[in-house]
């Protein structure tokens, strides 16, 4: 074996040298970053645009929580799917959880390689609204938890140029059709429209990207920071001197930004996604107002972006409170899985989808290699023919 020439080095010799050369800047960019947190932190406080929440006790309450989830597996040359969704419903009285029932909806097919991961979001939107929906009428709860955004960004449009007959142009008009039709029907029953109706919010917890980065961006901004609620109430004199430390401010990561902001059980104020965002789908949601609240559960949960749908007339700090408080005395875990009890459970259901997709490829692949189901077909065919 010929020795190396030169100054060549193998690959663990490179990333030894490199770690040694890199690590120092690294970690004085991190420190310096949280120490520019540590000093603007008190400063989003004292100007309103974080708070803490009080966590309603005892609670007392009804909710469902919609829980998605997608697997994809290889088979025959192409791809199959599952998307399913899983509502679980509980009553809390006095801080005494019980199961009331549950639903679920699945959907599997095979699906194309192209926008694959966009189709089964659009998927579990519409899954998860069908579930929603059949809340409402089954279960009559306080609150109705969806662990997805409800609306869409523009990024989920198909382009003009692509065929519309195509698998995700379907995936996306059944969407907005289900998203719609949601609201068109219930929104006379729901909060704020109607005064002692329930609360339908969406855990965003990283899912369509496009909007929890906007969302994310909007307190780290002049232009987002405007876009606050006015019943929150923020000091104007306060906000003048974050607009001062803006260069600081943009230089922190969007989740390093957001998990240094808030403490345990905090919220950011409520601000106007719709204004920032102002081309989400379906339209009849922009015109209505989508809110969006950061909230962290506990200090050792992960920050979440819950949405809303509504507008300052009908939401003010007291609702928005009281609707994160309770969230907050749901969520029972901490970390990236800081989610609310009923979409936890939901989750635990949803567990079993990968094993079942992989035994219904396996018969799928079964049934091409037999050819059972075309054989069983064409002797059809054949009766047919001889009966005429």
């Amino acid at each position: 074996m010929a020795e190396a020439k030169g100054n060549a080095r193998t690959l663990a010799q490179t990333l030894a040298i490199q770690s040694q050369i890199c690590l120092p800047g690294t970690v004085g960019r991190i420190l310096h970053q949280i120490r520019e947190l540590e000093s603007i932190a008190p400063l989003f406080v004292k100007a309103g645009l974080v708070k803490s929440v009080d966590r309603p006790t005892p609670l007392n309450l009804k909710v469902s929580g919609i829980g998605t989830r997608s697997t994809v597996k290889r088979t025959v040359g192409g791809f199959v799917y599952a998307t399913a969704a899983v509502r679980i419903d509980l009553v809390v009285e006095n801080n005494v959880v019980s199961t009331a029932g549950q639903d679920s909806r699945c959907e599997i097919d095979d699906i194309n390689f192209e926008d694959q991961s966009k189709t089964l979001q659009l998927n579990e939107a519409r899954l998860a609204y069908t579930l929603a929906e059949a809340a409402l009428d089954d279960f009559e709860p306080d609150l109705v938890l969806m662990d997805c955004p409800l609306a869409l960004n523009r990024s989920m449009v198909p382009n003009s140029g692509r065929d519309t007959e195509g698998q995700y142009n379907q995936s996306y008009s059944r969407a907005i059709e289900a998203i719609r039709r949601f609201w068109v029907n219930k929104k006379s029953s729901i909060f704020p429209w109607a005064e002692n109706g329930p609360v339908v919010g969406g855990i965003a917890a990283q899912r369509f990207g496009a909007i929890v980065h906007s969302a994310m961006a909007d307190l780290r901004d002049t232009q987002g920071r405007s876009q606050v609620l006015s019943s929150e109430s923020t000091d104007l004199r306060v906000l003048e001197t974050l607009g001062r430390r803006a260069d600081s401010i943009r230089g922190i990561g969007e989740r390093r930004f957001v998990f240094g902001l808030l403490g345990g059980y905090t919220r950011t104020a409520a601000f106007k996604m719709s204004v920032h965002t102002p081309r989400m789908e379906p339209s009849l949601l922009t015109d209505l107002g989508v809110l969006g609240v950061h909230y962290r559960a506990g200090l050792h949960g992960s920050p979440q972006l819950l949405q809303l749908i509504g507008d300052e007339t009908g939401w003010g700090k007291d609702s928005a409170d009281d609707v994160t408080g309770k969230i907050m005395a749901l969520t029972a875990t901490g970390g990236d899985k800081a989610m609310p009890l009923p979409i936890q459970l939901a989750y635990r259901e949803l567990k079993g989808l990968d094993a079942f997709l992989e035994n219904y490829r396996r018969g799928l692949a079964e049934e091409m290699r037999n050819r059972r189901i075309e054989k069983a077909w064409l002797e059809d065919v054949d009766a047919f023919d001889q009966d005429n």
